[in-house]
């Protein structure tokens, strides 16, 4: 995924990576959004219905729009009622002389006509018809955390209720990801069976993403990117895209081939070299955007599709696309060359990450993307004439530091989906994310880590649900006809006479045209009016409680009369509360006292005003919180992150919130708990990640209770808490035994956000082997981290895991972007400080600039003699030493700073 973001450079390129990445609980459902500052100021880009008697009636008005939708699909499509032409839909434009709601009406909605007869052929005037929408043809989706969903969640949980509820299409945050897929594979279908069984149709993220610090590509490949192994690179990813496509197969609806070509290409870069400027990409012999390697990419995965005989589309998907100018061209020109050279693409994937800055909308300086409806159709329509269709593919609000409020999110909200649902070019509308508790920056659009629901909650559920939503009645004419305008979608048609009453299945599908359905009935008409009340709700059930709110569920019903049904109330002892849409079959009551017994109720009302007797159900709200973070403990003991002795990780920590590990050689790659203790297995690679979703300023040192295989392991891995990353042994006094001791660290004095933790992350990137032992992580005072420290099980007011710190489509976060270096402009990140003769050594960046600047240059000195520019180095030292790296910053307003590392080489 990606991001329509890009505040700060590689910051920004981290934050957005990890959306995608992090969201699986891997710590790298990262938010697929990056890019450099060269790149981001460079403003020219690269040139390069069916009859059924009164039981089966009764059977389909107890079922829910998803119940329905499996069930009646196969059947009206059989039957041939109103349906229209069929078929890969052809780019469009949107014509911007006219308003959003116009373009919804002409492209969203078509014209439902239905005929009532008598088995004789005769009309059947006066007769009361009603018709109720089931499903929209449009996608309404969200990316789905596969690790929450199958192994965090159960029947009847938050969680697996809201997505088949709110949505009809969905994507998988991490597990179709390369690397994931390949060590993960049962945990990724277990997750996609899961959907599909819902009625929801998915598209397949990602085939190939070239990024290497996120967990997206395996690492023989890495490997084979070190040595240059362009043979290696392409029969791998070239026998992998027809892996993953014919292992899915058409329960797919298409698959993004390529992620994020025109910002992440490492794979392209292990093939073609220095033929590929890594620091002004448009400008090298290679483009990795308009490359030979990507179309060959894509035409491997047409010729897997069409061998095969799969119905499934071919996308491109990349970020910047809304308020970047840099992106216009670029994009284009790697739409164009897949298009000529490949593959005629079928999907044009716009991440639209939306971030809240001063900058000028569509230029390349801090640019806001706050922008209207009508805005957001024009923006849309600069990739709407390649001959492809168009996604919204990762919407949220997570970005930027100038959002007012959660109102102003509301708002983007609607003008982005407005504006893209009246556009006739485009087919999905897909959030990255819809609950703070699983998404990548804990900024999701519709919920709070309680469940409780945001002003975009009203938002999504008043427009798809509501406005955009099917619920009509009316009595034929005299020549037995009753006509209406229905949204393109699924519709239960419901007709009623003086002796019977049957109800069919219709799609309407077609909104130039006219959808025609003929409904045979015994019976004569007689306009005496609806006077029946719906069926009663059934099935009402509380799905979930907090300390102040209460969510039920319900199965939908239809109306039993001719007016269809409009709307659901909800009572709490006696009193209304809320209304919800005829298309929703769950609430949430908020703003209810702790450990207090309810009884919450439900009816249902149609067109003409009959309502239904209640549906009721008794509800308990939980205890409080007694301490104001969230947690029983005084102000100085121990708030225990994890003591691996409950059976949660990898999943989730001691606080409730998410953690997980990954890269690892032990585990699965996110270590093993055994005997009370998590071992983690490294062999220069590995991270281990858990979200502190609260403030630590009242225990500002966090404490390790760890031990080594061979002790003196401080030095292999790094320590990320509130943006401050830095190799343990520079960070404590203390030193890791072969025996369980307490490693203490001052976080204050390491420049962490004590404020905002984030999370506690252990990175295994420093070049060493071995393994080692954590029995208890902690926050406490200076004293508190002694082993006999008696820890916390409170329950955690915060997110039980955006996918980590990592970024936004996959990245697993690095380092941080959020900077611990005071005033530095940018920090070195190197893969190790200590060296043999000859080992080659990588350098990369962290940001550490604050809002509102961005790094515009970057400069490396390496200590032999030797000098680079850009968010990358590389050297290897030919003799024994100690050499100092220096890495020189420029920011956007020409401030300069250096900071420097040493590598002792042997």
């Amino acid at each position: 995924m990606t991001n329509d973001t890009h505040e700060r450079g590689e910051t920004e390129r981290t934050d957005t990576a990890a959306a995608d990445a992090s969201a699986d609980g891997d710590d790298i459902e990262v938010a697929d959004a990056e890019t450099t500052g060269a790149e981001r100021l460079a403003s020219d880009g690269g040139d390069a219905p069916e009859v059924r008697d009164d039981e089966a009636a009764e059977a389909l008005a107890s079922m829910d729009r998803r119940d329905y939708l499996k069930a009646s699909l196969a059947a009206a499509a059989m039957a041939g009622l109103g349906s229209a032409a069929s078929g890969t839909a052809a780019a469009e434009t949107a014509d911007t002389s006219k308003t959003v709601d116009e373009r919804i009406q002409e492209h969203r909605a078509g014209d439902l006509e239905v005929v009532v007869e008598n088995p004789d052929g005769s009309a059947v005037s006066g007769a009361e018809v009603s018709v109720s929408q089931r499903e929209h043809d449009f996608g309404f989706g969200t990316a789905v955390n596969a690790d929450t969903l199958i192994n965090q969640s159960g029947e009847g949980d938050n969680y697996r209720t809201y997505i088949p509820e709110l949505f009809n299409k969905a994507v998988m945050e991490n597990r179709h990801k390369w690397d994931f897929f390949e060590n993960e594979q049962g945990l990724a279908d277990e997750a996609t069976d899961w959907i599909l069984d819902q009625g929801l149709d998915m598209r397949g993220h990602v085939c190939l993403w070239g990024r290497e610090d996120v967990a997206a590509i395996p690492s023989d490949i890495n490997t084979a990117i070190d040595n240059n192994d362009a043979e290696t690179i392409r029969d791998r990813s070239m026998a992998h895209i027809e892996e993953i496509i014919t292992h899915y197969g058409d329960d797919f609806t298409e698959w993004e081939v390529v992620n994020e070509a025109m910002h992440a290409y490492q794979m392209q870069i292990g093939v073609y070299g220095d033929q590929i400027d890594t620091e002004e990409p448009w400008t090298g012999e290679v483009v990795p955007w308009t490359s030979q390697l990507l179309a060959d990419w894509y035409d491997e995965a047409e010729s897997v599709i069409d061998e095969n005989g799969y119905d499934l589309g071919i996308a491109v998907n990349d970020f910047n696309q809304f308020p970047y100018a840099y992106t216009d061209s670029r994009y284009e020109s790697e739409i164009d060359h897949i298009n000529s050279n490949a593959v005629q693409l079928d999907t044009v994937g716009l991440q639209a990450h939306v971030a809240a800055r001063q900058g000028e909308f569509n230029s390349n300086d801090d640019p806001d993307g706050r922008i209207d409806a009508a805005t957001v159709a024009d923006e849309m329509n600069k990739w709407a004439d390649h001959g492809a269709r168009l996604k919204i593919t990762e919407f949220d609000t997570y970005n930027g530091d100038d959002w007012a409020d959660d109102e102003e999110r509301a708002q983007m909200l609607e003008n982005y989906l407005r504006g893209a649902f009246s556009h006739p070019g485009c087919d999905d509308f897909i959030m990255w994310g819809f609950w703070d508790g699983r998404h990548w920056e804990s900024e999701a659009p519709l919920f709070y880590d309680d469940w409780s629901r945001k002003p975009a909650y009203d938002v999504w559920t008043g427009l798809v649900y509501d406005e955009w939503w099917t619920d009509d009645s009316g009595t034929t004419d005299g020549s037995g006809a009753y006509a209406t305008t229905a949204y393109l979608g699924d519709h239960e048609v419901t007709v009623s006479t003086d002796s019977a009453e049957t109800t069919e299945t219709v799609s309407v599908s077609n909104a130039s045209g006219t959808t025609t359905v003929t409904v045979t009935v015994e019976g004569d008409g007689g306009e005496t009016g609806d006077t029946q009340p719906p069926s009663v709700p059934e099935n009402l059930s509380v799905s979930s409680t907090t300390d102040s709110t209460v969510t039920v569920t319900w199965d939908g019903v239809s109306d039993n009369g001719s007016s269809g049904l409009s709307e659901y109330v909800v009572w709490v002892d006696g009193s209304e509360d809320q209304t919800v849409g005829a298309g929703m079959t769950t609430a949430t009551v908020e703003g209810l006292s702790a450990e207090t017994s309810y009884e919450i109720g439900v009816t249902a009302v149609d067109g003409a005003g009959n309502e239904s007797d209640a549906a009721t159900v008794s509800a308990t709200t939980a205890a409080g919180d007694d301490g104001d973070d969230g947690t029983d403990e005084p102000a100085g003991d121990a708030l225990v992150v994890h003591e691996f002795d409950g059976g949660a990780y990898p999943g989730s920590n001691d606080l409730g919130n998410w953690a997980d590990g990954g890269s690892f050689a032990n585990g699965g790659g996110s270590g093993e708990v055994a005997d009370g203790a998590l071992r983690l297995a490294y062999d220069n690679a590995g991270w281990m990640g858990s979200n502190v979703a609260r403030s630590v300023a009242d225990r500002p040192t966090l404490h390790l209770r760890v031990r080594g295989d061979s002790g003196g392991e401080e030095s292999d891995f790094t320590v990320q808490v509130g943006g401050a990353s830095d190799v343990l042994a520079n960070v404590t006094d203390d030193a890791i035994g072969t025996s369980y001791s307490t490693v203490s660290v001052d976080l204050d004095a390491m420049g962490a956000d004590l404020e905002n933790p984030q999370s506690v992350r252990l990175n295994f990137w420093q070049g060493a082997s071995g393994a080692v032992e954590i029995d208890r992580i902690a926050f406490g005072g200076p004293g508190s981290g002694d082993d006999s420290g008696d820890g916390s099980d409170d329950d955690s007011d915060g997110s039980d895991g955006s996918d980590g710190s990592d970024g936004s489509d996959g990245s697993d976060g690095s380092d941080g972007d959020s900077g611990s270096g005071g005033d530095l402009i940018a920090e070195i990140d190197p893969s190790a400080t200590a060296a043999s003769v000859g080992e080659r050594v990588t350098f990369r960046v962290t940001d550490t600039t604050d809002s509102g600047h961005w790094i515009d240059s970057l400069s490396w000195s390496l200590g032999n003699g030797e000098s680079a520019g850009g968010w990358y180095a590389e050297t290897t030292y030919d003799s024994a030493g100690t050499y100092t790296v220096e890495l020189t910053a420029t920011n956007n307003e020409g401030a300069t700073t250096t900071d420097a590392v040493e590598i002792t080489v042997s």
